[in-house]
């Protein structure tokens, strides 16, 4: 007990009578490298959280239901949808036929998938509607009408990833010729043409399923798959397993097996934030080092003494750890006011913007906790190796300095 007094009364003489440059750059050094353990996984998690939405929201959904059977046609699908509608979670259903295509306007050529939808289902499943930028949105009866993402379209944006296989200069308005995969072709007048800033999801194009049945009788009440969307993603598997029990030879996907090049995106992201916290980790560690060697280094003599008249060498040892811990904690408190009162909401207000749109910082509970232990324990290691080295060395040579 008597150890501890002494290294607090030793800990707190060094910090009132120390360098008041060093300290506070010390504190300053902590405070940066823990808004760095809070910002940059913030922000990564944002970029895969805003990605993971907009997959969800304009391409897949929370579950996809595809037919095993040959070809894979869900036949009857109006009750298979009435069905899962009474399943617990879900939210909405709607289904889509489709059908490759060649699209030709003036000399410009691009293949897709027709996508047949049913505009009042779809809206409740997917947010694509509200990505509309030129013209309008489909409505049920329309026909010879026909809806494109803006990496089939062009419209004149030389920018966008796809410009150069896209029909380049189509607005809405715009007449198009397609040829069906099964002979047919048609005339289509573009309705909308719609920038989700999600590029597999602008490379789609949709028709009403009225319009579809007119070039393909056979899709009457099929579908070539049906999209679920659940209130909570966790309830996926549950979701599924009973639909399973609806009908026979049904296949399912989950958002994430049609994630694709978003998940290599996202394991990408999460390889950079790794290596980005290890330095962030390696530099305050080092710091502090430096900052607790130096002091040793200057003080040296001055241990020898205290040894010598009967200050152990934990209670030494624990003084400096104790300065070090009070370091780091007023360093993780200011940069966790800092951040809440003013990163956040400088970011809310002028937001990241990333191909696939804004993106806000994700912060939970877990990730301050994290950050700050973290930064304890580097501190603490730190400050302990320098301290350890010192006070091995023999009691007259120390005093000898």
């Amino acid at each position: 007990m008597r150890s501890f007094e002494v290294a607090f009364f030793l800990a707190a003489k060094s910090i009132i009578r120390g360098n008041m440059s060093v300290t506070l750059l010390t504190i300053a050094m902590l405070i940066l490298a823990n808004l760095n353990l809070l910002f940059v996984p913030s922000l990564i998690d944002g970029i895969v959280y805003s990605a993971n939405d907009k997959l969800i929201d304009t391409f897949s959904s929370n579950v996809i239901v595809e037919s095993k059977n040959d070809p894979p046609v869900i036949n009857q699908v109006d009750k298979l949808m009435e069905r899962i509608e009474t399943i617990d979670g879900v939210v909405a259903v709607t289904y889509r036929n489709t059908l490759g295509a060649e699209l030709s306007y003036k000399e410009e050529r691009t293949n897709c998938i027709v996508r047949a939808v049913v505009p009042g289902r779809e809206k409740e499943v997917f947010k694509i509607a509200d990505a509309v930028f030129e013209g309008s949105y489909l409505e049920e009866g329309d026909l010879d009408q026909i809806l494109l993402g803006v990496q089939l379209a062009g419209n004149n944006r030389t920018q966008i990833e796809f410009y150069a296989s896209s029909l380049k200069t189509v607005h809405a308005g715009d007449k198009i010729s397609i040829s069906y995969a099964n002979g047919i072709k048609k005339q289509y007048r573009v309705k909308g043409i719609f920038y989700t800033e999600f590029v597999q999801t602008d490379l789609q194009a949709f028709v009403t399923e009225r319009e579809f049945r007119s070039v393909n009788p056979l899709s009457n009440n099929r579908a070539s798959a049906v999209y679920v969307k659940i209130r909570n993603d966790s309830e996926a598997k549950r979701v599924m397993s009973e639909i399973a029990t609806f009908r026979d030879n049904l296949d399912f996907q989950t958002w994430q097996d049609t994630a694709g090049i978003v998940r290599s995106m996202t394991t990408s992201f999460d390889i950079i934030k790794g290596i980005l916290l290890g330095v962030n980790l390696l530099v305050a560690g080092i710091t502090v080092f430096i900052v607790t060697y130096i002091d040793l280094v200057n003080k040296r003599r001055q241990i020898g003494i205290g040894r010598a008249i009967g200050i152990t060498s934990a209670a030494i040892t624990m003084s400096y750890v104790a300065r070090a811990v009070f370091y780091a904690i007023l360093g993780i408190v200011i940069s966790w006011l800092l951040y809440t009162y003013a990163v956040t909401p400088l970011e809310a207000r002028y937001p990241f913007h990333f191909p696939f749109g804004d993106v806000a910082l994700f912060m939970n509970r877990a990730l301050i906790i994290r950050s700050a232990l973290t930064i304890l324990g580097v501190t603490i290691v730190g400050a302990l190796l320098p301290v350890w080295r010192t006070i091995r060395i023999r009691l007259l040579d120390a005093i000898w300095g």
